[in-house]
């Protein structure tokens, strides 16, 4: 018996025959091997990034009251023009003044929603 491995003596003779039998890799099989992966990694197409959209509150609430703040000037110069400056200071005026401005606080939450909700699903 072999002290190193337990291993009997016939056991150690069939495992000589056996290693001696067994084919041997060519030695460039490992350079094959990796040019196949590496042309097939080549080959596969690769997903394109994903575009994460940045999320701009300033560039938004200024793009919105902006435009929101330009419409009050433009109605205001052609409200004291056409009309008196008591008309500034009419119902009528201060209506339109604030319809606009609730109109643009409520386009400016629903983007604020949209983009919650837009989060969430990614």
């Amino acid at each position: 018996m072999n002290k190193k491995n337990n291993i009997d003596p016939e056991d150690e003779l069939i495992r000589q025959l056996m290693r001696s039998a067994k084919e041997q890799a060519p030695e460039n099989l490992k350079y094959r091997i990796m040019q196949q992966i590496n042309t097939e990694n080549a080959l596969t197409p690769k997903p394109a990034p994903i575009k994460k959209r940045t999320e701009n509150v300033l560039r938004d609430f200024i793009g919105i009251f902006g435009t929101m703040y330009a419409l009050l000037a433009l109605l205001t110069g052609i409200a004291y023009l056409s009309k008196d400056e008591n008309f500034l200071l009419s119902p009528e005026f201060i209506g339109v003044v604030l319809l606009v401005t609730v109109v643009a606080s409520t386009f400016w939450f629903f983007t604020r929603l949209d983009e919650k909700i837009r989060q969430k699903q990614k």
